[in-house]
């Protein structure tokens, strides 16, 4: 047995029934705050002569850093404006000014995402595109990163999303679209910043970034330490740190050595949420009304009617609430200028994520004598204050291994009267999963049991005898290829081709599984993606497109399989078309975009109306919609970054009747976020945003439902010397109760009004 199964079957050991040490705070965050803030202002008095001018480092960025001009992806080297699909860039001015902190921040400002609420052993960062899942679309700098955890910003200069299917760059899945963060790289500069915080949650945040150079070698490092609590949600709280060393080395004028490494490590509470009031049912067969629900009438519901700060958790004690995640990236990437204007890139990638988390569920209403709800609904409606709810308590530990060799060629060249942009390139990749289980609370013991207005919060954390499921184990292999050009005929005119194919191979081994014939599945999927388009540009500033592509989604896309019908399904098919408008007004600092798109899956996989326990693919899920962006400066004072969307969802030729017609969970008709900063004077900023998003659904049924919600913020940021600015950022600011993630049983309230103060300091 090698060292490192050895060490994680005693950490495992000791994760099982073992005390865990109580989280112990030597100082209260209020008392780090103002050690942090009187140690930094000190240290700016004393060197406020020496410190030179902060600047913002993001790559690519113009119209004052809120407007990016091109992609950071190798096999992309096109302009945002010629690339014929919605591009979404958050700039690192925009995460400066906005204080973002993770990606799912980061998020929250592009228009068209929600978030799904961590349910079973799907958990970590979870964006859902356009409708559709992109839990497994996630890239850092192009690269797959599949990890489940949250991806902090300490060492991202921005966050990309390419909306859209885009499987001929990304390979599997990518159905609404991928995101990739950018990493933070040797740029030649030699610099030191620190960025401290202090919250109300309360909270503390420390960054730092420091760049050096000397001949040919370049180097980077960024730091990290964060330990928050989430404003109104008692006992959640994160402890988040991390690294990322970075070194660049010129070998000679065309050639280009990258090694990079990122460590991040957290511990925390993880939060639920709540679920929804008990939601009606309806027969897949016949359509007609099953349960009544909690109105009785087949009426749809909402989450449970309780406080914001309500958390049903158990926050100590040896079998606390807790997620730990240690994750480990390290890349080696080299990139050679070849004849010709041709450019080769090869990069190398292994990531390992290891998770364990011990999260409580709500599950299984009952009455007051904790009867639970039968199936029927009988029983209902039920005066909701005296109802009681169960506590699903299950343990898991994940190890998840990620290895990646990429390789991309580009070429620009003229042939005639066409200019090309060429690309071609591979990627093989294999991802290993290993999954611990045990059972601690059953929902239906009258142990795990309690009322839902919070009568008795922390029972007791085990209810009967624990039940330890065997591992679970997951093999997944990818090849993949692609080609792609773009062709510019003339100055007005441009058209696009590629084509990609992916073999794609999993192992899944669940040995819990009741049939023998589930135990050991496999799945073997070859896939052809291609999209085509066409780019015009009527003026020298403008570009009017249009894309038709495809992607897919097989069974095992996020690891899993459930059955032996599932591991037989061919891949969901997507279809995709987009049209749109990019324009640059205003001397190009301002970036006006547009689109209209339909998206189509084809082959939806759903579940027999007559047989529960069988999968098969039929049914189409449409997603008609429209969206507009702004990015950039209005003025010389006034810089903008907004964009709106528009869905209209429905599902189509579905045998069960009670999804037929239904709209997509998690897929808002309308939603919409603003920002905008002004200076006021060369050392005042103000800043203020709004989001807004109307009511989604969280099931293909549309039995449950989140309401609609505006959510408004605010900034001010002042220049104490050109050396170091304090920022102030209010969010939330009218107190507004609505739901950060969600989805078919968990929804998660998001935080009241609150608030961050920051220092920035650039030596």
């Amino acid at each position: 047995m090698s060292k490192r199964k050895q060490q994680q079957g005693q950490n495992k050991a000791a994760r099982g029934l073992a005390p865990l040490a109580i989280r112990v705070r030597p100082l209260t965050p209020a008392a780090l705050s103002v050690a942090s803030l009187m140690l930094s202002t000190t240290a700016l008095a004393q060197s406020s002569e020496t410190l030179p001018t902060i600047e913002v480092q993001a790559q690519d960025a113009g119209g004052g850093g809120y407007q990016a001009v091109t992609p950071t992806i190798s096999r992309l080297p096109i302009p945002v404006r010629d690339i014929p699909q919605t591009v979404n860039v958050v700039t690192q001015q925009v995460i400066q000014d906005q204080r973002l902190t993770t990606m799912e921040d980061a998020l929250r400002t592009v228009p068209g995402i929600t978030f799904s609420a961590g349910e079973g052993g799907q958990q970590g960062d979870a964006p859902i595109i356009r409708g559709f899942v992109a839990r497994g679309d996630l890239f850092r700098d192009g690269i797959r990163d599949p990890g489940w955890y949250t991806r902090d910003l300490f060492n991202a200069d921005r966050v990309e999303v390419y909306k859209g299917p885009s499987a001929f760059l990304f390979g599997r899945g990518s159905t609404g679209g991928a995101i990739n963060t950018v990493t933070k790289l040797p740029n030649g500069s030699t610099f030191v910043e620190s960025n401290s915080s202090v919250t109300t949650g309360p909270g503390v945040r420390e960054e730092l970034d420091a760049g050096y150079k000397n001949g040919n070698v370049a180097a980077r490092i960024a730091a990290l330490y964060t330990d928050v609590d989430t404003p109104d949600r008692d006992n959640v709280w994160t402890r988040r740190w991390g690294v990322a060393p970075s070194v660049a080395v010129d070998v000679n004028d065309r050639t280009k050595l990258w090694a990079y490494y990122i460590y991040q490590g957290e511990e925390g509470a993880p939060d639920y949420g709540v679920t929804y009031l008990p939601q009606p049912t309806y027969s897949p067969i016949t359509g007609l009304l099953v349960n009544p629900g909690f109105y009785g009438n087949g009426a749809p519901v909402t989450p449970m009617p309780v406080p914001r700060n309500n958390w049903y958790g158990v926050p100590t004690g040896p079998l606390r609430d807790i997620t730990t995640t240690e994750t480990h990236i390290a890349t080696v990437r080299l990139d050679h200028e070849l004849e010709n204007g041709m450019k080769f890139t090869n990069a190398t990638r292994y990531i390992d994520n290891n998770r364990f988390s011990r999260p409580t569920a709500l599950r299984s209403f009952g009455d007051d004598k904790n009867r639970v709800f039968p199936a029927t609904g009988a029983g209902l409606p039920f005066p909701f204050e005296l109802m009681t709810i169960g506590r699903e308590r299950r343990q898991r530990e994940t190890d998840n291994t990620f290895f990646i060799n990429q390789t991309d060629l580009t070429a620009k060249y003229d042939a005639g009267f066409m200019q090309h942009t060429f690309m071609t390139g591979m990627e093989v990749w294999r991802e290993t999963r290993h999954q611990d289980r045990l059972d601690l609370c059953d929902p239906l013991n009258a142990l795990c049991r309690t009322n839902v207005i919070f009568i008795d919060p922390f029972p007791s954390p085990v209810g009967g005898a624990p039940v330890l499921f065997k591992p679970i184990e997951t093999v997944s292999t990818n090849f993949g290829a692609y080609v792609t050009d773009q062709v510019k005929i003339t100055k007005y005119f441009e058209f696009l081709g590629s084509l990609r194919f992916d073999k794609f191979q999993t192992v899944y081994d669940d040995p819990n599984q009741a049939l023998v014939a589930n135990s050991h599945l496999e799945g073997n999927d070859d896939m052809f993606s291609y999209r085509f388009g066409m780019v015009g540009h009527p003026t020298e500033n403008a570009s009017l497109y249009v894309a038709y592509g495809n992607s897919y989604n097989p069974s095992a896309e996020l690891g899993t399989l459930a059955n032996a019908s599932v591991a037989n399904l061919q891949p969901e098919q997507t279809i995709s078309l987009e049209g749109g408008v990019k324009v640059g007004v205003l001397n190009n600092k301002l970036s006006l975009t547009g689109a209209i798109f339909h998206i189509e899956k084809l082959n939806l996989r759903i579940t027999d109306p007559a047989d529960a326990t069988v999968s098969r693919l039929d049914g189409v899920a449409v997603v008609d919609g429209i969206e507009l962006g702004v990015a950039g400066r209005v003025t010389d004072k006034w810089n903008v970054f907004a964009g709106y969307s528009y869905l209209q969802s429905r599902i189509k030729d579905d045998p069960n009747k009670n999804e037929n017609g239904r709209e997509l969970p998690n897929t808002p008709t309308n939603s919409l976020s603003f920002w905008n900063t002004y200076d006021v004077t060369p050392e005042l900023t103000v800043g203020a945003g709004a989001t807004y998003q109307s009511f989604g659904w969280a099931n293909i049924t549309n039995t449950a439902y989140v309401p609609e919600f505006w959510k408004f913020d605010a900034m001010l940021s002042y220049k104490v010397t050109p050396k170091a600015t304090l920022q102030l950022n209010v969010y939330n600011i009218t107190d507004e109760f609505y739901y950060a993630q969600y989805f078919g049983n968990n929804v998660v309230p998001a935080s009241g009004r609150w608030a961050a103060l920051s220092l920035r300091m650039r030596l």
